[in-house]
């Protein structure tokens, strides 16, 4: 398992900006403390994921020397309350296992003639489309 820092940067909209140094795209922001530790597990989980799918390996965490580093240089950028503390918080990344596996589903003739069209439509095959529906679908 990997660990990665993020750091909880106050806003002069007095909400919180997060940010992951090792994962440039591992941005989000939250309105307190308690909203930015949800959305930031959610956007580490996101990167991770993108990760995978491209298949390049996950960056190696930085320690937290390197990332009160990384905090430092941020400090007085736009947006930001210049004299705040910022927080700190370390995350374990999830891991995402992207081994295929087989598996039989029955769906009605109808359906799957959609799925199938659908899936042409977008450039898929059968499997991806769904696939890609299932981690897309907002509950």
């Amino acid at each position: 398992m990997k660990y990665y820092f993020a750091v909880f940067m106050p806003t002069v909209e007095e909400h919180y900006a997060v940010e992951f140094p090792d994962f440039p795209e591992g941005f989000t922001q939250g309105n307190d403390l308690a909203d930015c530790l949800v959305m930031g597990a959610d956007v580490l989980a996101i990167a991770v994921e993108e990760y995978a799918k491209a298949r390049k390996p996950l960056p190696e965490p930085s320690s937290f020397e390197q990332v009160k580093a990384w905090a430092e240089r941020q400090k007085g950028s736009e947006g930001l309350v210049p004299d705040r503390d910022f927080l700190f918080q370390l995350f374990q990344a999830p891991s995402v296992d992207m081994t295929p596996v087989r598996v039989s589903v029955s769906f009605a003739k109808s359906a799957l003639d959609a799925i199938d069209a659908k899936a042409k439509r977008a450039g898929f095959t059968r499997s991806g489309f769904l696939a890609h529906a299932a981690q897309h679908y907002q509950a």
